[in-house]
This record gives C-alpha cells, sequence and structure tokens, in this order.
C-alpha cells in the first residue's frame, strides 16, 4: 500500500468532467460521479500482466416523471463501511440509498427532507433548510449513524437503525465540508466565509452550541476552509493559511514540504515567516513547541525593517492529535517571506532563507547555529515589507483563482450540461489574460550583460544546499551548506557536526570558507556537487537505506552553480572556473526550473545516466548533460504564455513532471524512454 509506482488509470467512454471520486472500504472498487449526473462502479483487475480499472457499472438516478432535475441532482456520495450500499445526497435535499454492486434504488431507505425536520427548532422547519445536501458522513465509531450537511448550514446526526434524526446542529454560514473527530466526540464543519465551527456530540444534548469557531480566512481568503491539521500554535490566526492542503500551489501561500525519515519539515510564506518541524506520532500527544528565534540584521548597522511585527507564540501545551505533530517553531526577524529551504535528516540540520539573508537550525539540540545577512546596501525594498514583485504574481495568481472559484459556487456547476466546458474555457483564457498584465514575459535573444549591484533584491536568498564535500582542501571533506542569492552571489560553509556519541553534547559549529560572485549577477538558481565520478551527491537517506550508490569520495569533486541565464561548473576545492553554458546568449530564454534526473535504458537495466532536466521561461524543457553540459534534446511542453503552468511545473528524479492546466487539473508529461506516462504495475 503506498508503494512507489502503483498506480492505475481509467478512461469513461463519456467525454464528461470527473466531479467526484469515492473508494468503496476494503474492496479494491471505486465510484465516480460525472457533471452529467451519472455514477459509475470500477474495479480492479488483472489484464497481460498489469492491473487496471476497469467499469464494471453505471447508473443515473432517475426522479418520478415530471420531476425537476434538481430532485435526482447528485451533490453528495458517502460509500458506507458495509460495501452494501452507497448514500447519495441531492440538490432536492433527499438522499437515497442505492445498492451495490447493482446499483438498484432501495427507495423504502430514502431519507427525505421532511423527516430530517422532525422535530427541529421552528426557524428550521421550513422546505430551504434542506435544500442541497453538501456533505455526508459516516461516524467513526458507529456506522449506523450518518452526519448530513446542508448547504444552508443545517446540520443532522441521522439514526440509519432507527430512520430519525438525533441531533439538530443549527448552523447559519453557508456549508461546504463535514469532517469527524477520530473518537466521534466532536465533528467540524467548514464554510464558505473562511470559517470553520467546532461541535460537540453527546446523548445529553440534542441542540447543542458549538463549542469554537474560527476565521483563520477571513474575508480574504484564497478558498473555502479546510480543516487544519493540528491545533494553532501562535495565539495570532495567520497561521491557519499555512495549513492548506500541499497541493494548493498557487494561492494565498506557496508551500514546501520535505520528508525525511520520521519527520516532516513544513514552511509557508505567509505574512510572517516560521519554519515547523514535525515529528509522526502514532498516538495523541500534549507538550509544548519549543520556540526560536534568528535575527537576520543582527550586527547590521542602517538597516531597520519597515513591514509587520512578527506573529506573538502561544503560551503552555498544545494538545495535538495521532499523527505528524511539531515539536519546534523558529521564526525569524525580520518577520519576511521565506524564499528557501533545505533539510538535512541525517546531520538534524535545516537551512532556511528570506529576502535578508540566511540561517541554520539544529533541530536536535533545538538551536540556532548561525546567521548570515546578504542584504546590499541597496537593498532598501527588502526591508519594506512582503516582496513586491512576489507579491505581485502572487496577489494576481490570486484574483484569477478567486474569480473561478466564484462563477464556480455562484453557478454552483452541479446540474452539469453542455456549458461546462466552455466555462473552463473561458475563466482559463481569463486567468492567462489577468496574470500576463502583471509578468515580464521573456526576453527576446540578447547578449549577457552584467547586471548592477545596485538592483533591488540582490540578497534574496534563491537556494539552499547541502553537501559533504571538499570545501577547504582536496585531502579531507567535510559537511558544507551552499547559499545561492539573487545578485548571483554563492556562500559556502564549512560544517562541524559532531558524531553521533557526542551529538547532543557539543555543539554545531559553521565558518565561512567561500564567497563567489558570478560575474553576469544573475539570480542563482541551482547549486549541485558531482563526486568523484560525475555523479551528483545522493540523497543521504537513500544511501542509509541502500536505495543509492555511496558517492564517491577519492576523485575530485566538482560544483555546478546554475544562474538564470547560464550553467557554469568549478573545481573543488579551488573553486577554479571549469566549463559553462551560456543559455540566454544563445537561446533567448532564462531558466525557470532546474533538477537532476536519471535516465535509464528501455532496452537494458545495466545502463543509465544523470542529466539535468530544464525548463526554461518560454515553456521548453531541454535535457543537458552532465558533467559536460552538453544539450542533449529539446521538448516544447508549455505554452510560453502560460505562465501558471510554468510557476507550477515539478519534475520527478526519474524523468517525469507535473503542471498546472487549470486551477485543479495537473498535467503528466515523461522525458524518459523507460518511464512512459502509462500506469503498470500489479496489485494481488
Amino acid at each position: 500500500y503506498g508503494a512507489p509506482g502503483v498506480e492505475f488509470m481509467g478512461l469513461h467512454e463519456e467525454n464528461n468532467t470527473v466531479m467526484q471520486i469515492h473508494f468503496i472500504p476494503d474492496q479494491c472498487q471505486l465510484v465516480t460521479l460525472l457533471d452529467d449526473n451519472s455514477l459509475h462502479l470500477w474495479s480492479l483487475k488483472q489484464h497481460s500482466g498489469a492491473s487496471e480499472l476497469r467499469e464494471e457499472h453505471r447508473f443515473t438516478l432517475k426522479g418520478p416523471p415530471g420531476s425537476p432535475p434538481s430532485a435526482t441532482q447528485v451533490t453528495a456520495v458517502l460509500p458506507h463501511s458495509s460495501r452494501e450500499v452507497l448514500y447519495l445526497g441531492t440538490e432536492s435535499g433527499n438522499i437515497f440509498v442505492v445498492e451495490l454492486p447493482s446499483f438498484r434504488v432501495l427507495e423504502d431507505r430514502t431519507i427525505t427532507s421532511e423527516a430530517v425536520l422532525q422535530r427541529a427548532p421552528e426557524d428550521y422547519c421550513n422546505r430551504r433548510s434542506c435544500e442541497l445536501v453538501e456533505a455526508l458522513q459516516e461516524h467513526p465509531k458507529n456506522p449506523d449513524q450518518i452526519l448530513i450537511g446542508y448547504s444552508r448550514g443545517l446540520i443532522v446526526l441521522w439514526d440509519l437503525q432507527n430512520n430519525k434524526v438525533t441531533h439538530h446542529f443549527l448552523g447559519s454560514q453557508q456549508l461546504e465540508n463535514l469532517y469527524w473527530q477520530r473518537d466521534g466526540s466532536k465533528f467540524i464543519s467548514c464554510h464558505y466565509d473562511g470559517s470553520y465551527t467546532q461541535w460537540p456530540v453527546s446523548s445529553d444534548n440534542r441542540h447543542p452550541e458549538p463549542l469554537e469557531n474560527f476565521v483563520p480566512y477571513g474575508q480574504l481568503a484564497s478558498s473555502p476552509s479546510s480543516i487544519p491539521g493540528f491545533s494553532p500554535l501562535l495565539s495570532h490566526h495567520l497561521l491557519a493559511p499555512c495549513l492548506q492542503h500541499p497541493t494548493e500551489t498557487v494561492g494565498e501561500d506557496y508551500q514546501c514540504w520535505e520528508q525525511a525519515e520520521h519527520s516532516l519539515l513544513k514552511y509557508g510564506l505567509s505574512s510572517s515567516f516560521q519554519v515547523l518541524v514535525m515529528e509522526l506520532n502514532d498516538e495523541d500527544a500534549e507538550h509544548v513547541v519549543d520556540h526560536a528565534e534568528a535575527d537576520l540584521l543582527q550586527d547590521q548597522e542602517g538597516y531597520r525593517w519597515k513591514g509587520h511585527e512578527k506573529l506573538k507564540t502561544r503560551d503552555g501545551p498544545v494538545r495535538f492529535e495521532a499523527g505528524f505533530q511539531p515539536f519546534v517553531l523558529v521564526q525569524c526577524q525580520p518577520p519576511a517571506v521565506v524564499t528557501s529551504l533545505a533539510l538535512h535528516s541525517e546531520w538534524k540540520l535545516v537551512a532556511f532563507g528570506t529576502s535578508h539573508g540566511f540561517g541554520l537550525f539544529d533541530h536536535q539540540q533545538k538551536r540556532l547555529v548561525f546567521v548570515k545577512c546578504t542584504l546590499h546596501p541597496s537593498d532598501q525594498l527588502a526591508l519594506e515589507g512582503p516582496l513586491s514583485r512576489v507579491k505581485s504574481l502572487k496577489k494576481s495568481l490570486r484574483q484569477s483563482f478567486r474569480r473561478i472559484r466564484r462563477s464556480r459556487v455562484s453557478g454552483r456547476k452541479r446540474r452539469g450540461g453542455s456549458g461546462n466546458a466552455s466555462e473552463v474555457q473561458e475563466a482559463n483564457a481569463k486567468f492567462d489574460q489577468d496574470t500576463l498584465q502583471e509578468m515580464e514575459l521573456a526576453p527576446v535573444q540578447r547578449k549577457i550583460e552584467a547586471r548592477s549591484a545596485e538592483d533591488s533584491f540582490t540578497g534574496f536568498v534563491r537556494t539552499l544546499y547541502f553537501a559533504d564535500t571538499f570545501l577547504r582542501d582536496s585531502s579531507r571533506h567535510c559537511p558544507s551548506l551552499w547559499a545561492g542569492t539573487n545578485g548571483g552571489t554563492v556562500y559556502a560553509f564549512c560544517l562541524r557536526v559532531p558524531p553521533a556519541e557526542r551529538r547532543m553534547d557539543e555543539p554545531v559549529r559553521a565558518e565561512q570558507a567561500k564567497e563567489i560572485q558570478l560575474m553576469h549577477r544573475a539570480p542563482v538558481v541551482g547549486i549541485l556537487v558531482l563526486d568523484g565520478r560525475s555523479n551528483p551527491l545522493p540523497e543521504p537517506l537513500e544511501v542509509a537505506h541502500d536505495l543509492s550508490k555511496s558517492p564517491d569520495m577519492q576523485g575530485s569533486h566538482q560544483l555546478l552553480v546554475v544562474s538564470e541565464e547560464q550553467f557554469k561548473v568549478f573545481t573543488l576545492p579551488k573553486v577554479s572556473s571549469k566549463l559553462k553554458l551560456k543559455l540566454t546568449a544563445l537561446e533567448g530564454c532564462r531558466v525557470r526550473k532546474v533538477t537532476v534526473a536519471n535516465f535509464g535504458s528501455c532496452k537494458t537495466d545495466d545502463y543509465s545516466e544523470n542529466d539535468l532536466a530544464v525548463l526554461t521561461n518560454l515553456g521548453d524543457i531541454q535535457i543537458i548533460s552532465l558533467p559536460f553540459l552538453k544539450l542533449q534534446i529539446r521538448y516544447p511542453c508549455i505554452r510560453k504564455e502560460d505562465v501558471s503552468g510554468i510557476a507550477s511545473c515539478v519534475f520527478t528524479k526519474y524523468g517525469q513532471g507535473f503542471y498546472l492546466i487549470s486551477p485543479s487539473e495537473f498535467e503528466r508529461f515523461s522525458l524518459s524512454t523507460k518511464w512512459l506516462v502509462e500506469p503498470r504495475c500489479v496489485v494481488d
């Protein structure tokens, strides 16, 4: 379960949008709901040596003759844990029960809106209170009870055995979703205005009042609220936008997640910077979250922060549910947007960067190792508050997404029909047009000219990188931290990490060893060290678990620095220039994303090579060889006008990638002949 490479694909015969997907518990089956109101049952079958999804049945809920389409327009689907029935909530407020796998309607078990309103308070005893079932959730401890949420805010707990309501929860805001707490003692309702409410469930009170109501997003919410994964650590609720689902790539905040062993590192690009380090715990826990502060302007004269103040930390212990639980919080001064992050799980170190500099934190000893200010005297804009360029891009994308979401909500887009495709196309076209108005497009071909050190935001830290390499001399290698800035500067620090037996007793020490200034001063977007065989240094956890070969520490190492305009290889430890590839001068484009990809042979398992996969601002992808920097092939991938697609693009380590083709859809591609965009696996 959850192993890499386990994937399936099913294709509907109808060319309709898939609105919902639901798994049937423990059955290797799932149900899809299309925008034409049809339901489809899929099963996992083996065929030609691979497992694939096959459609078993299809079904469309029909109402009595003469009834309006809304009477049977499905808005919510609940596969029951018994694996025998589906509960289908509709726009009319009625809930139909269909048998699996036949899709036969069990008419005697229909839950009508009239039955729901029995014994409800007079204020709610009208038909409109039960219009449109927004959410259905089974009780986590009692399969004979389901939670029913209606769009206007009314929520009821329904007893399936006795066919009656046991509890009325009288909400007033437009409902978006419901989530149970694991023990069934409470649930949370999420609302369109950006708020969420916690409700108690007990046998004593049949009309309970809400326990708490939070508004983490408020009127400027980038999307309807979703339930945060843990209690707020800060007394101010501006932290909550950082707890959105990780797939929310462009919205109120950008996200970066790093997985390592049993810890998870997460940061949010919200208005105040913080790093949370979390551990995986199978049980609930209550503890105080340690707090550290990193002052990136210490010992710097003449700089004064003009932005907002940092968020105040919450005092006392905080209770967390089982799962990822924060154990340390690092806040940066000035409280600016975080621009880069790197985690080394073996050394227990995390590096972070902002528009003012970067720092290194030891999350095992919970101690700040050092900070480095990268501000240039001309970088006054970096002290005004949030980054204006980043902010304009985020603002443009955010506003476009909001317009699309508003149109979806106002029209509800639940009735299907022929308008959907044209609406999406129109929204996407509007999205591109609005975004491009605030973005600088690709430059025409030009010669590389040295940028002035007076350019704003030269100290903006674009990339951070850990490496065990030869930094001081060619006979001894040591841990190191590298940082690249917007002004084309690369900093290298030697690190002394105590051995395991003295790791908690001795501090991690750092000393600056190198500083490289690229002559053209273009932003540094990638740093990479190649070992004695010219292979990129592997991830340490992969080596520890025999997923990667150990690096060659005998031969000479090389340093690759990737800027927006060129690639340059240096020898180590002398940092002498060895060779370079000028991209902007030759191609008229700039680097937007770069990663190392391993390309295997489609004919033999004995051969593979590492190359650079490079996405440019023109939307094409180039494969460049290592270590000789030769262009291998170029693919047109994303339209150059599709700014959101280029900004959202991510690569995998084996030459595949994803990018957004709409606010809610990813396009998948492969650059490798071995790893085709075709799911092939077997599930026993």
